[in-house]
């Protein structure tokens, strides 16, 4: 990778995208209390996103309620199950990588 004089580039080497050390981190005693803290507050978030629903309902706002218990529901759902959120950051640390690899090809730069 090239990088500009006086800057330093930040970014992990090819390949590694932090899964072992994040598994081993969820399975320290710390990281156990954080996933019992994410998942109090994801199911507090879901709750919240079932209220928001029926308020937006209630008033007649049919794409608010839904939009509310959609996104509630995601983030509820990340918060919960931390390993699908690191399945998640994989996945689009791989798509970054196609994309830079792909602009590398077109513009004959090695990066």
């Amino acid at each position: 990778m090239t990088s500009v004089p006086g800057f330093q580039l930040l970014a992990a080497p090819a390949g590694d995208t932090g899964r072992s050390g994040a598994q081993e981190f969820l399975e320290s005693p710390g990281g156990e209390a954080l996933v019992a803290i994410c998942g109090a507050v994801a199911v507090v978030i879901v709750v919240i996103a079932v209220f928001r629903m029926v308020n937006g309902i209630g008033r007649g706002r049919p794409g608010e309620a839904f939009r509310a218990l959609t996104f509630g529901l995601l983030i509820g759902g990340l918060l919960f199950n931390l390993n699908l959120t690191i399945d998640g950051v994989e996945a689009m640390s791989g798509l970054v990588d196609k994309v830079f690899q792909s602009i590398s090809k077109v513009s004959k730069t090695d990066s």
